[in-house]
């Protein structure tokens, strides 16, 4: 379990593990369980970065240090995810070139929209975003997406990278991940606004998910870096209107 969860760091982010990890699709199977908690990982980084430069007033440089910190940190994996998914499903396309487009090396007009809507937010949303927002912001975004795969298919017919993970998020799978999401959203200080914040966007994240399903039969890894990426957005909205 151990190094299938070094295998999902390795995979899912740029933090370095110590030692090269040879990549196991059993393992890495094994190890969905526990998906969400590199979301924890990642929050602890960046709170990590918060407290550092908390002592700059001006909202604004922090929240553009946390910014480029989580895509440093991600190495931009959902974000490039989200823009492919934008480019393919407002190409106003059907079928296999839905797929085409979003396989296409080159950004379209969609995915640099999506790009710099995703980049700005989350600017914006880091400035004004308290510590416990901050660390469970990537926590929220992997249970998302672990919800948003739960009983679907790949929607490609040949395999890809997100064929591993999205064929085997089963209902044990999901459980698991949205135990860690509870554990970490009543331990926090603000533990109803999060936790509330933290649901709400599960609910919506399947609903976004059923919406691609409608338009291409299922998930694929761009997808679901869509999903991650877009409900980590929702979330710090709905943390900063709860707790006016």
């Amino acid at each position: 379990m151990a190094s299938g969860f070094l295998t999902l760091i390795s995979f899912f982010t740029r933090i370095p593990v110590g030692k090269k990890i040879e990549y196991r699709e059993e393992n890495f199977i094994k190890a969905l369980n526990l998906y969400t908690l590199t979301g924890a990982v990642i929050g602890f980084l960046l709170c990590v970065i918060y407290i550092v430069f908390n002592k700059i007033y001006i909202p604004f440089i922090r929240g553009l240090i946390l910014t480029l910190a989580y895509i440093l940190i991600t190495g931009g994996i959902h974000m490039d995810g989200a823009a492919d998914t934008s480019d393919g499903i407002f190409s106003g396309r059907t079928g296999d070139k839905i797929f085409e487009i979003m396989s296409d090396s080159h950004i379209g007009a969609f995915g640099v929209i999506t790009l710099i809507l995703v980049i700005l937010s989350q600017f914006v949303l880091f400035s004004y975003s308290y510590l416990s927002t901050v660390f469970m912001m990537p926590v929220v975004g992997r249970a998302c997406t672990i919800m948003a795969c739960w009983n679907k298919k790949y929607a490609k017919n040949t395999r890809g990278m997100g064929t591993a993970f999205i064929e085997n998020i089963d209902s044990k799978v999901l459980f698991a991940n949205l135990l860690i999401l509870f554990m970490f959203s009543i331990l926090t200080p603000n533990r109803l606004v999060i936790f509330t914040a933290s649901f709400s966007t599960i609910a919506l994240s399947y609903f976004i998910s059923t919406l691609i399903e409608e338009k291409i039969g299922g998930m694929t890894g761009d997808t679901c870096g869509f999903v991650t990426e877009v409900s980590q957005i929702i979330f710090m909205i709905l943390v900063l209107f709860l707790a006016r």
